[in-house]
């Protein structure tokens, strides 16, 4: 019948994913792997792509796992969690942990790089390039979250993030896209998608839609 092996893992890094796609004729295509961003076992949100340390040993996971479950009649989007260990030599162990054969938290913010660049992804190196040929990176969350927020409508943010240049610009293809703002008024939640030409702009974008939005609640609120 086969079996099950374990081992016990310890010194984790990160706990980056891959996710993958099977189409209905069976063809598997790795879509992203994202640097998860985690609250215990909670996940807040990600960073795409992971780390190039082992990117590509989590894709050749990640196609080898989509290739059996094709076998067995599975299609569309799973995500695979990975945890990492740094070994003394300075490489990387990558150990995958599940299988979550569904749409997940990194779901959204990739559909929505490929829908508003257009682009594809590079099997080989891991990394993204919108149609215009440049690599685009961008930080996820599904989280930004803050009891100051509470009262702000999806229409508040919207003014907010276009009065304060946060919108996607479709000529630089970088930008914030809000979602989850149905949570917005009565939770102060909100989810964004931060999309730029590097990991570190990307950190900084989030970072100032944060403060903006914030500051911006804040002041209405006086």
């Amino acid at each position: 019948m086969g079996a099950l092996g374990e081992c016990w893992v310890e010194d984790v890094v990160t706990s980056p994913s891959c996710q993958v796609y099977i189409t209905p004729d069976g063809f598997v295509e790795v879509i992203s792997t994202h640097e998860q961003i985690l609250d215990g076992q909670v996940f807040l949100g990600c960073e795409f792509p992971a780390d190039a340390g082992y990117r590509a040993a989590m894709q050749e996971a990640g196609l080898k796992v989509g290739k059996a479950l094709a076998s067995h009649g599975a299609m569309e989007r799973f995500a695979m969690d990975f945890v990492t260990v740094r070994r003394a030599d300075g490489g990387w162990d990558c150990h995958a942990i599940e299988i979550n054969l569904r749409w997940g938290g990194t779901t959204h913010p990739s559909a929505t790089l490929r829908l508003l660049t257009h682009g594809h992804l590079d099997e080989k190196t891991g990394v993204y390039r919108s149609d215009r040929g440049t690599e685009k990176y961008y930080y996820a969350t599904d989280n930004l979250k803050d009891p100051r927020l509470q009262g702000l409508t999806p229409a508040d943010l919207a003014l907010i993030s276009s009065e304060n240049g946060l919108d996607f610009d479709h000529e630089t293809q970088k930008g914030v896209i809000f979602h989850l703002m149905g949570t917005l008024s009565m939770f102060g939640k909100v989810g964004a998608t931060c999309i730029a030409d590097s990991t570190e702009e990307a950190r900084e974008m989030y970072k100032r839609a944060s403060e903006v939005v914030l500051a911006a609640q804040a002041a209405a609120s006086r």
